[in-house]
């Protein structure tokens, strides 16, 4: 039959794309540890709201700034004088010749009058303005740093779900193997049993072991869905999505081996940097204080009109009379006594830079601590993965060789299912090794400040 080669071309094609396409949405599903750490950088709540208080901190360094502006502000007065203040006048004023020396009580002004005008201020000099835009400057900062100890932490309870549930997925699929081993070995051992060559006892104790095999592999099957599920709400993810893993647990292991010890620098932890801008904070919170002694001088300048009627409707009439005004002029003002207010803010300033330093030193206390634990954790915990790990090659080698025996007739079914028990402790006991390694790991990071993906 022929074949246009055309043709063939365009089939060809076609598979491809669809094979790419297949394997893009397979990929777009899949997560590796850093793709779960991005997307948790940008989904996470508390991340979120550390970047929005970020913003509000930027927005408060300008509000700030803002009084240092020239402020302008216009105002439009009508005002009705529907019951006009009376004065007494010599009747002489009004014409009254009659008794000239009498008083009389006589209208003062007319009944609507307006006002518009438009003023600027300007300020000079001002201690506390000044003291404040550099206290909003350190306010901004201390607003990144908890932007990146969010980001820290994130990264921390990522890297924890993420090993979990990878560990999980792990020891999920070795149950199965298992459970497919014991079934296969059950299947040929009731064989050799209706042939006469095993007893009914060796197939009640491998029919004991699967269905133990196969209640655990139910019990990891929810372990690992629960894992996932941590994993996703850590991410900041919809439980409905789905999500695959990508990992090695050869190459991690690897990773957590090679770790070499660091020394330790305070400057590197994010909570003691941020004690240090408390600090700083508190500093020009007590300087704020004390230039509330210093005079203030603003700059002032006015200009303006004003008109007034008998009626409001000449009072709006287009044309009417408006008399215009100005002046500038300079405001200087002296505190001279205020109860001693300022005294005791700064008094309550000073007790805060205390405390303030006091958490330094404990929180000093606090990091060598903890960087002294993790280096004891993470130490122990690699000599119990590898001795669990040879654990593991020493059980799988006596089940082989108890397997081998007993299909050759030469051992007991007690020895075969010992050695199935004891390879399926080791396995549990190596992942819960490797899991607490992990654990280790990622403490120790964050005990040297080096969590963090900077």
């Amino acid at each position: 039959m022929y074949y246009n080669p055309f043709f063939k071309a365009i089939v060809l094609f076609f598979c491809l794309l669809v094979s790419q396409i297949a394997s893009a949405q397979d990929n777009g599903n899949t997560y590796s540890l850093e793709a779960c750490i991005d997307y948790a950088l940008k989904n996470a709540v508390a991340v979120k709201n550390a970047v929005i208080d970020n913003r509000s901190a930027a927005a408060s360094v300008k509000e700030i700034r803002a009084d240092g502006l020239p402020q302008v502000n216009g105002e439009v007065r009508v005002i009705d004088n529907y019951n006009l203040q009376l004065v007494l006048l010599p009747a002489r004023f009004l014409g009254e010749t009659a008794n000239p020396d009498s008083l009389i009580a006589a209208p003062f002004g007319v009944r609507f009058t307006g006002n518009a005008d438009i003023t600027l201020n300007q300020l000079i000099f001002d201690g506390t303005f000044f003291l404040g835009l550099k206290a909003a400057k350190t306010y901004k900062e201390m607003a990144q740093k908890n932007l990146r100890r969010a980001q820290i932490e994130t990264v921390e309870s990522i890297m924890k779900a993420y090993y979990g549930a990878l560990i999980s997925e792990a020891r999920l699929e070795l149950a199965e193997e298992n459970y497919l081993r014991l079934d296969t070995l059950f299947r040929q051992t009731t064989a050799m049993y209706e042939n006469g060559f095993s007893e009914k006892i060796d197939v009640d104790r491998i029919r004991v072991n699967m269905n133990n095999a196969k209640t655990q592999l139910t019990n990891l099957k929810q372990m690992n869905d629960l894992s996932i599920i941590i994993l996703k709400f850590q991410m900041g993810m919809k439980v409905s999505e789905e999500i695959k893993l990508e990992g090695n647990l050869a190459d991690i292991q690897s990773d957590v081996l090679q770790i070499e010890e660091q020394q330790l620098d305070y400057n590197n932890r994010i909570d003691y940097s941020i004690n240090e801008t408390q600090k700083e904070l508190d500093k020009l919170n007590i300087k704020r204080f004390q230039s509330g002694y210093y005079p203030s001088l603003y700059a002032f300048t006015s200009l303006g009109a004003n008109s007034g009627a008998n009626s409001f409707g000449d009072l709006a009439r287009i044309g009417s009379d408006w008399f215009s005004y100005g002046n500038y002029g300079f405001r200087l003002s002296v505190p001279i006594f205020d109860g001693m207010r300022k005294r005791f803010q700064v008094e309550q300033a000073r007790l805060s830079l205390i405390k303030t330093e006091n958490t330094a030193e404990q929180l000093a206390n606090l990091i060598e601590t903890e960087y002294s634990q993790s280096i004891i954790n993470l130490e122990s915990s690699m000599n119990v993965l590898d001795s669990e790990q040879e654990n593991m090659e020493l059980a799988d080698e006596i089940y082989r060789i108890s397997n081998t025996k007993f299909q050759q007739g030469v051992g007991s079914s007690f020895e075969l299912v010992d050695a199935e028990t004891a390879l399926t402790n080791s396995q549990t006991n190596y992942y819960n090794a490797l899991y607490n390694a992990l654990i280790s790991k990622v403490d120790y990071l964050k005990a040297i400040g080096k969590l963090d993906k900077e």
